[in-house]
């Protein structure tokens, strides 16, 4: 099969690009610019690269007229109140359906909680509410898919990255206070469990698809390495790093500020009271052997606070 990777580049693209390096498909990929250093590497992985963006409708029907067979793709999502995530899907589907590719395959993410308890929070909320729009918008994208008429599609669900905690451009902004004071500050209920893996494992799913289009057809394939609360997640980093991670009992106003002017801690707060879904962590049906955290963290230290 000839397999186009949107995102190839990112965490769950690029996993997939690992999963299927050594298979027989072709892979392609598409690159504002084929001759960066991020563009080098996928070369050099075997991947035919096309200049090209999600905006641009005539690169991707140009890169669709290889005979592209199945298409993964994942946007990001546009946290400024915008549609570009919602554009870019469209344009996506669109020179899919137009190109006539059989497969379409999209990384979302694993709602959180049980089925009950997320529509119950979710329509509690607000219509206003930031957590809501941002719901709202995954559960257009998502049926977007479902509706794109591809011969056979697949839904990938990861549940929160460990990279969260630890590569430098979303520590800064989720966790500044890990480097320097080893605070680990999570508006996580710190009794309930949340569900973790490496992101870039989203694509031995996207991979399993590709190998078996039919058997994963319509499936929304959600899964986790492990369940960890956030005390949980602090032991593991003070493992990894050799520093004592302290898990940050917060003042009362503080956390009040911080649930009103923090998207991220607003929405680790709310996700806190949908509850927790045992069932997600559901990976070896699918034939995937997922990493566990603890080894993650290990093997991913090189440049990061963990070495520090």
């Amino acid at each position: 099969m000839k397999v186009l990777i949107l995102g190839a580049t990112g965490k769950m693209g690029g996993g997939m690009v690992k999963a299927l390096k050594d298979s027989p498909h072709q892979l392609y990929a598409l690159s504002r610019d084929p001759t960066s250093a991020k563009a080098e590497a996928l070369k050099s992985n075997g991947v035919t690269v096309f200049k090209g963006d999600f905006d641009d409708r005539d690169s991707l029907d140009q890169a669709l007229s290889a005979g592209i067979d199945s298409v993964f793709f994942t946007t990001v999502p546009d946290l400024q109140g915008g549609d570009s995530d919602l554009r870019q899907t469209k344009n996506i589907i669109d020179a899919v359906k137009a190109a006539g590719v059989k497969q379409l395959i999209y990384g979302s993410l694993a709602y959180p909680g049980t089925e009950e308890g997320f529509k119950t929070i979710h329509e509690s909320l607000e219509p206003t509410n930031w957590v809501k729009l941002y719901f709202n918008r995954k559960l257009e994208l998502d049926q977007l898919v479902r509706d794109s008429g591809a011969q056979y599609w697949t839904i990938i669900r990861p549940p929160s990255f460990i990279q969260n905690h630890v590569l430098p451009e979303t520590v800064a902004f989720i966790y500044p206070d890990l480097p320097t004071k080893h605070q680990l500050k999570s508006t996580f209920d710190h009794s309930i469990p949340q569900w973790y893996a490496d992101g870039s494992e989203a694509g031995k799913f996207a991979a399993a698809a590709v190998n078996d289009p039919e058997g994963l057809h319509t499936k929304e394939v959600k899964f986790g390495a492990e369940a960890l609360t956030a005390q949980e997640v602090a032991e593991k980093l003070s493992q990894a790093s050799g520093k004592p991670i302290t898990l940050y009992q917060w003042p009362e106003e503080e956390l009040k500020e911080a649930l009103m002017t923090h998207p991220f801690h607003i929405t680790c707060e709310i996700i806190s009271k949908m509850g927790f879904d045992p069932k997600i962590g559901n990976a070896e049906k699918y034939g995937v052997k997922l990493t566990p955290i603890s080894e993650w963290l290990e093997n991913n230290k090189s440049g990061t606070w963990l070495s520090s």
